[in-house]
């Protein structure tokens, strides 16, 4: 008789266990689709590669390439002449940062404004505190919200 409650007492405290769990998942599957959307975005964007089609309002030159490679917590590129490499992080909300950049050092007179591109990559991914994906394209946001660039899925036009 001991034995049979025993059993039926273990039969029900393993069943309320598994209903917390099945509740817990499901208030998790319907909890803030912020929350679902900031997990999206980061893992749309780990392993991504991009171009810059505009940097601080002004569209990237013909023949200049500035690119952003995101892999894990690593940023790294061409930003219109050298290469260059930063950390990243992703948080909540698309909030994001860009580590201290380290680049190689040229000056390149060819194609024509790629310094100049190079400055504002550079000055982009500094002052970038938001990502939003818009259609297919990247956009870095400052704080205020201000649009600093705007970058399209490497292998696009």
């Amino acid at each position: 008789m001991r034995q049979i409650l025993f059993v039926l007492l273990a039969g029900i405290g393993v069943a309320g266990c598994s209903a917390q769990t099945v509740h817990s998942a499901a208030q998790t599957a319907t909890g803030s689709s912020a929350a679902a959307s900031d997990a999206d975005l980061a893992n749309s964007l780990r392993g991504t590669s991009w171009h810059f089609t505009e940097v601080e309002g002004t569209a990237v030159p013909e023949g200049v390439t500035a690119t952003l490679h995101l892999r894990g917590n690593r940023a790294s590129g061409k930003a219109g002449c050298n290469a260059y490499g930063a950390s990243w992080q992703l948080s909540a909300g698309g909030g994001t940062k860009f580590g201290q950049t380290m680049s190689t050092k040229m000056a390149c007179l060819e194609p024509a404004g790629a310094m100049q591109v190079e400055r504002a990559v550079f000055d982009a991914l500094q002052r970038a505190t938001r990502l939003r994906r818009k259609g297919d394209n990247l956009v870095l946001l400052d704080a205020s919200g201000q649009r600093l660039a705007i970058l399209a899925p490497e292998g696009s036009s």
